[in-house]
């Protein structure tokens, strides 16, 4: 069986062939990229001064054998202040004796498999392994240049709970995951301000909770984004917003006529499910609901009427809007005149949702973009993010590599 070794990019394998060792696959390359003649030292300019061989971990082959690379690193001595330097290439890490690739894989499999998993295979010690891993997730998140100007933030499900996240919408890659809404609060203004340095305008698309919160200033403030940013509210959390707050208006109504917990949390499962998607059995209890508690199935009509009105085929619009609201009025025992308050205020947002096409399409695949190893069922937070980040910034590294090739093909044509 042979291996087929993928050089990095900006080096080529010296000799035909990889060459074996005992406990490992050894593959020598060398640079292609033009070297930096500038001396790092003083600025002046070096000249070159022979080679030397470095060894450097590789991700491992495909049948899981240990690859390191021995690289022809090009030395250099400044005659200005004749000192020795060397060349720097950003296939290799600067820091260890691992390919950056090397790195990357270490973080997503210990993510993955373990830190003894990783070790065992590519014949590192367990505490590298966990050093790397640690480097690579704090390094996650950070890389502006692959934002485009419509950002999405968003909660997702990661580790067992609802996470705020930054994910690129026109990219559709996550590039941030915060631990928590405080965790957020805390760190989105330095992220902000990078931004905004890179983006003279932009596209906001945030979870509605986040624009309209209870306890101190809104998380996703005009102060932080400035006047620049266009902001648009996710249907997703527009309709997962108004079935939460629906519900808990009907919460009291229930505990105090069923005061069994496990009868009115089955009662929540269904009431948070559409009514095209429901069987024959509860299909029944929603009978029973029409005739015995009227208050409920009238919040359960009201949200499955707010749900319809964004549906493909009814052409949202503010006269649908509007027809809603005042059949809330007719309900008046349903007190939800908080959740028009909020609508009213951000009525502006929740429309200009439809005038970006590229959000629809987005939305419609969020699932996929932050689903996970469903194998793998207990997972850290910190692992989970690390595997989801790291999957979505291989995937826009590999998008600048292709666009890089292709253009440096059409110079060659």
């Amino acid at each position: 069986m042979t291996w087929q070794f993928t050089a990095p990019i900006g080096t080529e394998v010296v000799g035909p062939h990889e060459a074996a060792s005992e406990d490992c696959l050894v593959v020598k390359l060398r640079s292609t990229t033009p070297v930096d003649l500038t001396c790092p030292h003083c600025g002046g300019r070096r000249f070159k001064n022979g080679t030397r061989m470095v060894r450097f971990r590789d991700i491992p082959a495909a049948d899981g054998q240990p690859v390191v690379i021995d690289w022809l690193r090009q030395k250099f001595t400044c005659r200005a202040c004749h000192r020795s330097s060397h060349d720097q290439h950003a296939a290799f890490d600067r820091r260890r004796d691992m390919t950056a690739r090397f790195v990357e894989w270490v973080g997503k499999e210990a993510a993955e498999r373990g830190f003894t998993a990783v070790a065992k295979q590519t014949s590192v010690n367990p505490k590298v392994a966990r050093r790397t891993f640690r480097q690579t997730e704090k390094e996650l998140g950070t890389s502006f240049g692959f934002l485009s100007d419509a950002i999405a933030i968003e909660q997702i499900d990661l580790a067992g709970s609802k996470r705020p996240a930054i994910i690129d919408a026109k990219e559709e890659f996550v590039f941030e995951v915060y631990a928590s809404v405080q965790e957020m609060r805390t760190r989105l203004p330095a992220f902000a301000k990078e931004y905004l340095r890179r983006h003279e305008h932009l596209i906001l698309v945030t979870d509605l909770s986040f624009m309209f919160e209870s306890e101190g200033p809104p998380a996703i403030g005009d102060d932080l984004f400035g006047p620049r940013a266009v902001r648009v509210v996710s249907r997703i959390s527009l309709e997962r917003e108004v079935t939460d707050r629906i519900w808990n208006v009907c919460e009291p109504l229930l505990r105090r006529k069923r005061p069994d917990k496990d009868s009115w949390r089955s009662v929540r499962a269904l009431f948070a499910r559409r009514e095209s998607t429901i069987k024959t059995i509860a299909r029944r209890h929603l009978t029973t609901w029409k005739e015995a508690e009227p208050e409920l199935y009238a919040a359960y009509e009201l949200k499955e009427d707010f749900l319809n009105i964004w549906q493909p085929e009814a052409g949202a619009s503010e006269g649908l809007l509007d027809a809603w609201i005042q059949r809330i009025a007719q309900h008046p025992v349903l007190r939800l005149d908080a959740l028009v308050a909020t609508i009213s205020m951000h009525r502006k947002q929740i429309f200009a949702f439809s005038t970006y096409d590229f959000l629809v399409g987005f939305y419609g695949r969020l699932n996929d973009i932050t689903s996970l190893d469903k194998n793998r069922t207990a997972r850290s937070f910190s692992a989970a993010r690390a595997t989801l980040l790291a999957r979505g910034l291989a995937q826009e590294k590999a998008k600048l590599a292709n666009l890089i090739e292709q253009y440096a093909d059409l110079l060659k044509g």
